[in-house]
């Protein structure tokens, strides 16, 4: 059983469910450090996309393709966050 904490809520669970809450819990950490050290972050990697892992950058790159192969290569992608980091503002058109 796998007991895991989500916006204030614990949730206790196990078999199958608990490894995809596990690996989600994964991706919420990374991606609650890189909006935390976003400005940090985009004075280095300004238009690169960036692998996080375990809340620290491991890798970058300009070209998302060459960056997932490397990082492939060397730990199982469901454990790798990927980001995108600009200085412009981007917009999403719905």
């Amino acid at each position: 059983m796998v007991v895991l904490k989500f916006w204030g809520y614990v949730v206790r669970v196990g078999g199958w469910m608990s490894e995809y809450l596990v690996l989600f819990e994964v991706h919420e950490r990374n991606r609650e450090w890189f909006e935390e050290n976003y400005a940090v972050l985009v004075e280095k990697f300004d238009k690169k996309f960036v692998a996080i892992y375990s809340e620290m950058v491991i890798d970058s790159d300009h070209d998302l393709d060459k960056l997932i192969e490397r990082v492939e290569a060397k730990l199982p992608l469901e454990k790798v966050s990927v980001e995108y980091v600009t200085k412009e503002k981007i917009q999403l058109i719905l």
